[in-house]
């Protein structure tokens, strides 16, 4: 907690309070080296996006971990399960976070410029684009992740008495999915190439007003894509554990959704390490940039930090709308494991307004 909002309010901190020095007071460039403020600015980044942003994702992934391996627990006693495949269910989540280091590490391989194509150029012509390169990383990423989560899947999942694992191991790749239309989602709104940051740049020419009103639109506007991710992979997940086949021995009723939403967030962070990864060059593209500034080399070296300036601060948003959104179910989870522990020990159903139904859940989000 205090890495996240230490970090997060150190850095806004220094680099609004850089700029108002610089900028609007002593009426020098951003980055200049009279401003001993830049310093603090360049640490902030560090502090924020790197401490702050790996904190944030850690406590999510504890988090879904520990609420997975307790409804698959949950699950085996349910269903009446023999104690080895109840054991198998419990330390999936643990196996899936041991594959997010393989596949992620699998997609840094393909992070490389190719041979004979320029990256930057002064005018922005003919290049291949540094956000670009990264998302080709991250599909490699994907595609070993959804390979790897198909494979423990059949090792840890595999009930004989049911098609298990084949409900299980979809349910991840819904999570899967779901992490890449965030990635997508956040491209579009925070990218220079696409409409939004368009606007809200054509709205600044006209003053600070238009400005703050196309920019506070377009920040409330990105919020919809993901919370209907969230929503349609919540559901698809819930009801691809329930068709697992695993009965409730004292109910007769299907058990698996809730432990199908789990596996579902647990393939979110499929590809976690690489998110983090593509997080961390944002900081390190700032940095640069105000480097070159202090250390006054020219203005085309200027651009091309610029350039990845943009894109890190795309990569930034990018790991920010992932671990919020994991975080989100991360709570759905927690208090779904609550309520079956509780449910457990005391031997009662507690008829209350119960967010660990998905309809109530999504109805809130």
């Amino acid at each position: 907690m205090f890495a996240q909002l230490g970090g997060g309010i150190f850095t806004k901190a220094a680099d609004v309070g850089a700029d108002l020095v610089g900028k609007v007071e002593a009426g020098v460039p951003e980055d200049d080296p009279r401003n001993p403020a830049v310093i603090a600015d360049l640490v902030g980044d560090n502090v924020g996006d790197c401490a702050g942003q790996a904190a944030d994702l850690f406590e999510s992934i504890g988090a879904e971990m520990l609420s997975a391996m307790i409804l698959g627990s949950d699950l085996a006693e349910k269903s009446g399960m023999t104690n080895d495949m109840a054991t198998y269910f419990m330390m999936f989540p643990l196996a899936l976070h041991c594959l997010d280091i393989i596949a992620s590490t699998f997609g840094m391989w393909f992070v490389y410029t190719k041979p004979g194509l320029p990256q930057f150029n002064a005018g922005y012509g003919e290049m291949e684009d540094s956000l670009d390169i990264m998302i080709r990383g991250f599909k490699y990423a994907l595609a070993a992740g959804i390979s790897g989560f198909f494979l423990l899947a059949y090792i840890f999942l595999n009930d004989k008495r049911y098609e298990t694992w084949l409900y299980f191991a979809l349910c991840g790749l819904v999570g899967i999915m779901v992490s890449y239309a965030f990635i997508l989602s956040t491209q579009y709104y925070t990218d220079y190439k696409y409409g939004p940051v368009q606007n809200i740049a054509n709205a600044s020419k006209t003053g600070h007003a238009t400005n703050i009103i196309a920019g506070l639109a377009v920040g409330l506007e990105s919020t919809c894509i993901p919370v209907l991710c969230i929503s349609v992979g919540i559901s698809l997940s819930y009801w691809l554990g329930n068709m697992s086949g695993l009965i409730d021995k004292h109910t007769e009723k299907p058990c698996g959704g809730l432990y199908g939403t789990a596996i579902a967030t647990m393939g979110m962070f499929a590809n976690g390490v690489f998110v983090l990864s593509m997080s961390g060059f944002g900081p390190i593209a700032d940095n640069a940039g105000g480097i070159v500034e202090m250390s006054g080399c020219s203005e085309s070296v200027r651009d091309i930090t610029d350039r990845l300036d943009s894109v890190g601060n795309i990569t930034k948003a990018n790991a920010k709308g992932y671990s919020i959104g994991s975080a989100s179910l991360a709570c759905f989870l927690l208090f779904s494991a609550f309520i079956d522990e509780v449910n457990f020990v005391s031997n009662k159903k507690f008829h209350v307004v119960d967010i660990t139904n998905p309809d109530v859940f999504l109805g809130g989000l």
